[in-house]
């Protein structure tokens, strides 16, 4: 598969903070983003319970993860179902190559783009995992509305949960990562909330799943 490269048609108004929001976005594309995809080698088998649970609940068949590193989600997905139609979204192109390499179809992109990328309601489910909580704040609220828009039912978010925002050094870095209590910000946009856990396979994220209103 090709990797799609939609990076500099992304309007730059849609960053609240341009100085906050670009300066993230630059650390992923670049080398910081390639040594976190060399140090990260997921198992993805690991994560294929709770997902084939969730597909099966819900009877997603179309994904959409919007951070979708080299595939992990879209390995486990694959396996569960050949036939379900998955893409994904990331601006680090050494974990998209990997990825196109799978032969997953991948965007080069930012995560606030997805719903200017993709028709609105273009997946059953939108994923994100250890994605939000790498968003300044100032960029939160449009990065999810716009997972919400390019949903057709579901989104699944697995992130660091917290009871309220909490700022976290992230190798030596800071405005980097962030815990937060995504369920109820997501809730604030209009979805509801159907379940929340631990997230096995996941480190130690939870997950929330979450339905738009029919």
């Amino acid at each position: 598969m090709q990797i799609t490269d939609q990076r500099d048609g992304i309007p730059r108004e849609s960053v609240a903070d341009p100085e906050i929001g670009e300066a993230a976005l630059t650390m992923w594309a670049s080398q910081f983003g390639d040594e976190y995809l060399e140090r990260n080698q997921v198992d993805w088998t690991d994560r294929v319970p709770l997902l084939r649970r969730l597909a099966e609940q819900t009877g997603a068949r179309s994904f959409l993860d919007v951070g979708c590193n080299a595939g992990w989600n879209l390995h486990a997905l694959r396996a569960i179902n050949p036939d379900f139609a998955m893409s994904g979204v990331d601006v680090n192109h050494r974990a998209l190559q990997a990825a196109a390499a799978a032969g997953f179809d991948v965007v080069n992109a930012r995560a606030d783009s997805v719903a200017e990328l993709f028709s609105p309601g273009s997946a059953d489910m939108v994923i994100t995992s250890g994605v939000l909580i790498h968003i300044p704040t100032e960029q939160l609220i449009a990065v999810m509305e716009a997972i919400r828009d390019a949903s057709a039912g579901y989104v699944l978010a697995i992130e660091y949960a917290a009871s309220r925002e909490e700022a976290v050094e992230y190798r030596g870095q800071r405005d980097r990562l962030w815990r937060r209590p995504y369920g109820e910000l997501y809730q604030s946009l209009g979805l509801s909330l159907l379940e929340f856990g631990q997230a096995d396979g996941y480190n130690d994220c939870t997950y929330w799943l979450l339905e738009k209103a029919s």
